[in-house]
């Protein structure tokens, strides 16, 4: 089945963002052509679940990190087939009379079309010929399975179609007509769609070298893929921060609630939201911003991170909060083996409202088999209550003081936290006084 990940987990992990806004499709994209970027971003539409594809994408991955292809992707080159391929009046037939005359009425006036049909012609030519070369002369035990198979594919549409045709034919300055005739109907016409087949392999591989550049630059690593349910990652930090403390993480089916305390701006957020990045990449068989990763497969992500109102139903906050909740949990019951994420459950009601139904919401993942939790609160006091559950990891982000200044080491630490610092941050911005001294004015 396809992994399942919804449009609000999308905006909390922030895998696409508008323009000019940080993303995780534009931290790996480096692709050079136009529908290489295309065939990047369908990827990052769609993770895997099989733990065969994903195994097999790293593996392609991994190759071209190791040793980049000698296949060079022209951008100019691509960008011209394309815009030749999509000329108007295709060729449905060769015709002798047609190439003639054609080729004399360029002679005698030159016209921006013929040319055009002319040189994407030439360059079809010769891109599937250096292509051809290319994918024969490949040899080696270390070719990955899934590069091997695109290759395979590619020869043998080439040898069994009428593409076959390029092969041995020297492209002179000058092609004669009716070899100009007889070339644009088979690849506008008989071949056109195992033409666009290839090229679409091609552009997967600019988008796969653009995450292979990433690895190799970044210094990301990828996860470990395993039968079991358990996700254990070392070292994760989030791929926007420079610098980023690292922590280390662990769920199974022994232990697959995550409970998860600290101080207001300890790094609650940013690390949940690093976790469910990974997860996601590994689904993708992408490298994760991890010192290392073991994960098994799961049948999707949900997270609520970044919540807000919808003034167009008219729901409130809490409202919101609470419609989400019952949508993922609709969704673990029909699909199961789910990862989960919640940060800050119920921050849109009241604090005895908000204990109460944070205490029912994560007792009742507790008892769920099958799926992984990390929860965040800043009701620290449910912990006691949930401590009779033998699966549930408690871990906190610790803050100290240093005079008046709160210091955030950003690592996790197992327990729970019971450092308040609301008021402190609200005293050192002077706020009451801002308050009193706005009074006499």
């Amino acid at each position: 089945m396809a992994f399942i990940i919804d449009r609000q987990t999308f905006d909390d992990l922030q895998i696409f963002n508008e323009k000019g806004k940080k993303s995780i499709f534009n931290f790996f994209d480096r692709a050079i052509t136009h529908r290489g970027k295309e065939e990047l971003r369908e990827m990052f539409n769609y993770p895997l679940s099989d733990i065969n594809e994903i195994t097999e994408r790293q593996e392609l991955i991994s190759y071209m990190n190791r040793e980049r292809l000698s296949f060079n992707v022209d951008k100019y080159v691509l960008n011209y087939i394309e815009y030749y391929l999509l000329l108007s009046n295709k060729p449905v037939k060769v015709s002798r009379f047609n190439a003639w005359h054609k080729a004399l009425t360029y002679k005698l006036r030159p016209t921006n079309e013929y040319y055009l049909r002319l040189r994407g012609i030439k360059y079809v030519i010769e891109f599937l010929q250096e292509l051809f070369s290319f994918v024969t002369g490949e040899e080696g035990q270390n070719v990955p399975h899934l590069l091997r198979k695109q290759m395979t594919f590619i020869v043998d549409t080439i040898q069994n179609t009428q593409l076959r045709q390029i092969i041995g034919f020297r492209v002179k300055k000058k092609i004669g007509a009716m070899n100009i005739e007889r070339f644009d109907h088979i690849f506008r016409y008989c071949e056109y769609d195992r033409l666009n087949d290839i090229l679409r392999i091609v552009y997967k591989w600019d988008a796969f070298q653009a995450v292979a550049d990433t690895t190799a630059e970044l210094g990301l690593v990828f996860p470990k893929i395993m039968e079991n349910k358990e996700i254990e990652i070392t070292g994760l930090y989030h791929p926007f921060l420079r610098n980023a403390v690292a922590n280390d993480v662990r769920l199974d089916e022994e232990g697959n609630v995550f409970f998860l305390t600290g101080a207001n701006m300890a790094g609650k957020s940013t690390f949940l939201k690093a976790f469910g990045i990974a997860v996601y990449l590994a689904h993708l068989g992408f490298p994760v911003a991890a010192a290392s990763m073991r994960t098994g497969v799961f049948n999707g992500i949900f997270s609520t991170i970044n919540i807000a109102d919808n003034l167009d139903k008219g729901y409130s906050h809490f409202y919101n909060e609470v419609l989400r909740v019952k949508s993922v949990a609709q969704e673990i019951n029909r699909t199961g083996n789910l990862v989960v994420i919640f940060d800050e459950l119920f921050r849109g009601t009241n604090v005895k409202d908000a204990f109460d139904a944070s205490l029912a919401i994560v007792s009742a993942f507790a008892k769920v088999k099958g799926s992984m939790f990390l929860v965040s609160t800043h009701i620290m006091e449910i912990a006691e209550q949930l401590r009779k559950f033998e699966n549930i990891h408690f871990r906190y982000f610790h803050t100290v003081i240093e005079g008046k200044t709160p210091v955030y080491s950003y690592r996790l630490h197992d327990g729970v936290t019971e450092e308040r610092l609301g008021m402190l941050i609200i005293g050192n911005e002077r706020i009451i006084e801002t308050i009193r001294g706005s009074s006499t004015v």
